[in-house]
C-alpha cells in the first residue's frame, strides 16, 4: 500500500518538526552540559564558586533538574567579611515551566519546583540589611507545587564559630502559590492554597547561656504539633552568676507535647493577627533555676532606651488553652505539682489590652521552700513600664493542697488542705506594675480544709479552715497546744517562761484590707475582729531562773511594730481564761480563772508612720473565780512613750473562799469571809504606779498551813487574824496607795499585781 503524496508531506514535515525538536532538545542539552560551566566560571564574579553535577533539560514537558549543587567559598575569601551562606543540594527539579513566558516577561509559571536534599550554613550578617530589593522576575509567579524535601538548614554567627540555629529534615509542601501586583507589596507578598510543614528536629539559641531544642514539628493550616520541647541551660549556677549576661534568669523547661488546632494567620489592614482554637498542653515541667540583680550596665540600658514595647506585639485570639499535670519550679523555692491549667477566651489589642476571661488552675500541690537570703527576685528586676492593660475577669484555684518547709527543707512547717480560691476583674496597668502587689482584684473567695502550723520548737496550731468573701476573714476551731507534758516542756526551758493552751471557736475579721503601702511595707486594716469562745490555760512553773530581760509595756510593742496596723475594735466573746503558777514550795499549781470572759477593745494601732493615734481603751467584763463579776477599764496611749495607762475596775460580792485555789497552794493560806466590793483605780508609767483602792468586806479571817499544805498552823493564824481588820462595818475603806515601783523585767499583769497587793495591805492591815 502507498501512502499518498498529501500524507507523505505530513509525515515528512511532522518528522522534520520532530526531528528539529530533537535536536533543539539535545543541542541544549550539550549546550548546558559542555558549555554552560565554563561561562558560569568565566562570568562568576562573586566570592562563591558554583558547581554542578548534571544539568538537564526536557523540551517536551518544559522541565529542568540540576543535581549534585555545591556552593562554597572561593580560596582566600574571609567568611566574615564576605560570605552569607554555603551549602549543596541534591537536586533542584522544575516541571511544567512555561519558558517562553520566563523569558519574554520574566514571569514565573510552573507546576512543580522541588527542591531535595539541601544542606545550607548561613551566617549571621553583622548588620541586616533592610532595603527592599526589586525582583529580577517579573510581576507574576504562578506555581502549582513548592516542595523541599530532606532539607538541613543551619545558622551561623558571622565568624562562623558558634551554631545559632539549626534546623533537621525539613519537609514543606506549599500549594497554588501565587504572586501578582495585588500581592507583591503586602507583609506576605504571595498567596496559597495549602501548606504542610514536617521538621525532625529544631536547635535554637536563645541566647549566649541557653537553647531551644524540639524534637518533631508539624504544621499546617489549621494544626500545629510540636515535640518534645525544651529549654536548657548551657552553663551552670557558678558561672551564671559570675558572669554578664543579657538575661537575668536561667531556666529549664520540658514541655513533652503541643498541639495548636483551629488556627488561622494573616494580615488585617496590614497588621499581623493570630486566631487559634485550642492549645494543648501535655505536662510541662518549668524550672526557675537561678535570678540576679541586673548590672548597672543593665540599668542604664534600660533607662537610655526608654522604649516602651507592646507585651504581645500583634492580635491574638486564643479560644482555650488547656495544660495537663504540669509542674513549676522556681528557684527551688516554690514548687508547684501536678496543676492542670485551663485558659479561656485569650483577647491581645497591640498596645490596648490583653483579655482573659478566665484562668482556672486544678488539683495543685504547691510547696515553699523559704530560705535565708534567698535568691528571690528583687525589685530591680520589676517590670515597670507597661503600656498595655491585661485584664482577667476571673482567676481560680481548686482543690490546691499547700506545704511550706522547714529552713532544711525536711519537715513542713505549715500545711492547708483543699484550699480554694477566686478572684475576679484582675486588673495589670503601668500604675500597678510599680506596686509590690502589681495588680488589683475584685470580690475576693478563699475557703480551705484543715490547717497546721508548725511554730517551731514548742507549739501546733491547728484549724477546720478559714473563710474569705469579699472582706470578711473567718477562721474556725483554732488550737495552739504545746507538742509535750508541762513537765517535760518546762525542762525545756533555760529561763522561765508562760505555757499556752488556746482554743477559739471562730474568729472573725469583718471589713478587712491588707496591701503595701508606698514604702513597700505591709499594713493591715480591719474594721472589727470578733474572738467566740476564746479557751485560754496560761501556765508558769517558776523552777527555772526568771528571765531578767526588759518585758515591753503593751503601748511600747504596739508602737514598735514595723507595719501599719489599724483595728477600731476588737470583742472578745464568751471566753475562759485561766492561769496556772507553781514553783518548786508550791504544794500545787495556783489557779486564777476568768470566766463568762467578754471584752470589748477599741483602737489598737501600730506606731508604724504615725504621729498620733485615739487611745487604747479596753474594757472588760467577766466572772473572777466562778463566784464575782468583775469590770475593768484599761486605757493607754502608744504614742507616749513614758508609756502612760490608767486602769480601773471592781469586784462585787466575791467569797474569799473562792481565792484558796490559788491561795492555799501557792502562799500556803486560805480565807473566809465575804468582799462586797473591791475597786481599784490605778495610773502609771514604764517606772511607777500610784492609784487608788478600796474595799469593802465582812467576816474576814484568814487561816495559815504549814509546809505540806494540810496542817494549819493555829497560833500564827490567830496573830493573823488579830491584826487583820476583819470587818469594814459596811463602809468601803479607801486608801491612796503607796508608790509602786514597777519591776521591768515582769509583765504588765505582775505590775497591776504589785499595786492590787499594795492596796490590800493597806487596807486590810
Amino acid at each position: 500500500m502507498k501512502m499518498s503524496n498529501s500524507l507523505k508531506k505530513t509525515v515528512y514535515i511532522v518528522g522534520g518538526i520532530f526531528a528539529f525538536v530533537l535536536l533543539i532538545h539535545f543541542g541544549v542539552n550539550v549546550f548546558i552540559k559542555t558549555q554552560l560551566p565554563r561561562i558560569i566560571e568565566s562570568r562568576n564574579d562573586t566570592a562563591y564558586d558554583f558547581k554542578y553535577g548534571n544539568l538537564s533539560f526536557s523540551i517536551f514537558n518544559n522541565s529542568l533538574s540540576i543535581e549534585d549543587i555545591e556552593v562554597t567559598p572561593k580560596p582566600g575569601v574571609s567568611i566574615k567579611k564576605d560570605i552569607d551562606f554555603l551549602g549543596t543540594v541534591d537536586k533542584i527539579s522544575l516541571i511544567g515551566v512555561n519558558f517562553k513566558e520566563l523569558f519574554q516577561n520574566r514571569n514565573l509559571k510552573a507546576s512543580t519546583i522541588a527542591i531535595i536534599g539541601p544542606d545550607i550554613t548561613v551566617f549571621k550578617p553583622e548588620q541586616r540589611d533592610t532595603t527592599k530589593t526589586k525582583s529580577k522576575l517579573g510581576s507574576v509567579i504562578d506555581i502549582s507545587r513548592i516542595s523541599l524535601k530532606n532539607a538541613h538548614l543551619k545558622m551561623m554567627t558571622t565568624d562562623g564559630q558558634e551554631r545559632l540555629q539549626e534546623l533537621y529534615n525539613i519537609n514543606l509542601e506549599v500549594d497554588g502559590v501565587h504572586l501578582g501586583k495585588y500581592t507583591q507589596d503586602k507583609d506576605i507578598p504571595f498567596t496559597y492554597t495549602n501548606f504542610k510543614i514536617r521538621c525532625d528536629s529544631v536547635f535554637s539559641k536563645l541566647n549566649e547561656f541557653q537553647h531551644i531544642k524540639t524534637q518533631a514539628i508539624t504544621v499546617d493550616p489549621t494544626h500545629l504539633d510540636l515535640d518534645q520541647f525544651r529549654i536548657i541551660p548551657d552553663i551552670d549556677r557558678t558561672t551564671f552568676k559570675n558572669q554578664t549576661t543579657s538575661s537575668n534568669t536561667r531556666m529549664d523547661v520540658v514541655v513533652p507535647k503541643l498541639r495548636l488546632t483551629g488556627t488561622d494567620w494573616g494580615y488585617l489592614d496590614n497588621k499581623f493577627f493570630l486566631k487559634i482554637g485550642n492549645i494543648q498542653i501535655d505536662s510541662i515541667n518549668f524550672k526557675i533555676l537561678d535570678q540576679k540583680k541586673q548590672t548597672v550596665f543593665q540599668a542604664a540600658k534600660k533607662q537610655a532606651e526608654q522604649v516602651i514595647q507592646p507585651l504581645i506585639p500583634f492580635r491574638v485570639d486564643i479560644d482555650q488553652i488547656q495544660i495537663e499535670k504540669s509542674s513549676f519550679n522556681s528557684l527551688k523555692i516554690l514548687d508547684v505539682q501536678n496543676v492542670n491549667i485551663q485558659i479561656s477566651k485569650i483577647s491581645n489589642r497591640e498596645f490596648q489590652h490583653l483579655h482573659i476571661e478566665e484562668v482556672l488552675l486544678k488539683n495543685p500541690v504547691f510547696t515553699h521552700f523559704p530560705k535565708k537570703g534567698s535568691n528571690q527576685p528583687s525589685q530591680e528586676n520589676r517590670l515597670e513600664i507597661l503600656d498595655d492593660v491585661i485584664e482577667i475577669e476571673s482567676l481560680k484555684i481548686e482543690n490546691a493542697q499547700y506545704a511550706m518547709k522547714d529552713l532544711q527543707g525536711k519537715k513542713n512547717t505549715l500545711e492547708v488542705a483543699d484550699f480554694n480560691m477566686s478572684l475576679s476583674q484582675i486588673r495589670i496597668d503601668d500604675k500597678t506594675v510599680k506596686n509590690k502587689v502589681p495588680f488589683t482584684y475584685q470580690s475576693p473567695r478563699l475557703s480551705t480544709g484543715k490547717i497546721h502550723y508548725n511554730t517551731g520548737r514548742f507549739y501546733d496550731v491547728y484549724s477546720n479552715g478559714i473563710k474569705i468573701v469579699d472582706k470578711n476573714l473567718e477562721i474556725a476551731n483554732i488550737d495552739m497546744k504545746s507538742k509535750y507534758s508541762r513537765a517535760q516542756h518546762v525542762k525545756m526551758f533555760k529561763l522561765a517562761d508562760d505555757i499556752y493552751t488556746i482554743h477559739t471557736k471562730k474568729i472573725l475579721l469583718k471589713n478587712f484590707d491588707w496591701g503595701f503601702d508606698a514604702k513597700e511595707t505591709f499594713y493591715l486594716k480591719t474594721e472589727k475582729v470578733v474572738l467566740n469562745e476564746v479557751f485560754a490555760n496560761i501556765f508558769r512553773n517558776t523552777v527555772p531562773p526568771p528571765d531578767m530581760s526588759p518585758s515591753k509595756m503593751y503601748s511600747k510593742k504596739l508602737r514598735d511594730l514595723k507595719f501599719g496596723l489599724e483595728i477600731p475594735q476588737i470583742q472578745i466573746v464568751r471566753a475562759q481564761i485561766e492561769y496556772e503558777e507553781v514553783d518548786d514550795k508550791a504544794i500545787a499549781p495556783g489557779k486564777l480563772t476568768f470566766s463568762n470572759f467578754n471584752a470589748n477593745i477599741k483602737n489598737v494601732y501600730s506606731g508604724y508612720g504615725r504621729t498620733k493615734t485615739p487611745k487604747t481603751e479596753i474594757v472588760v467584763d467577766a466572772i473572777f473565780m466562778k463566784a464575782a463579776p468583775l469590770h475593768v477599764v484599761w486605757t493607754f496611749d502608744i504614742m507616749n512613750r513614758r508609756e502612760r495607762f490608767n486602769i480601773q475596775g471592781k469586784i462585787t460580792n466575791f467569797p474569799a473562799i473562792s481565792m484558796n485555789a490559788f491561795l492555799k497552794p501557792y502562799v500556803k493560806a486560805s480565807a473566809e469571809g465575804t468582799l462586797d466590793l473591791v475597786t481599784f483605780n490605778f495610773s502609771g508609767n514604764d517606772d511607777y504606779a500610784i492609784g487608788d483602792f478600796g474595799m469593802k468586806y465582812s467576816d474576814l479571817k484568814m487561816t495559815l498551813y504549814k509546809k505540806d499544805g494540810e496542817k494549819k498552823r493555829k497560833l500564827l493564824s490567830a496573830l493573823g487574824n488579830l491584826v487583820i481588820r476583819n470587818d469594814t462595818k459596811g463602809v468601803t475603806k479607801e486608801t491612796q496607795i503607796k508608790q509602786v515601783d514597777r519591776m521591768k523585767e515582769s509583765s504588765f499583769f505582775n505590775y497591776l499585781w504589785l499595786c492590787l497587793l499594795q492596796g490590800l495591805r493597806q487596807t486590810v492591815l
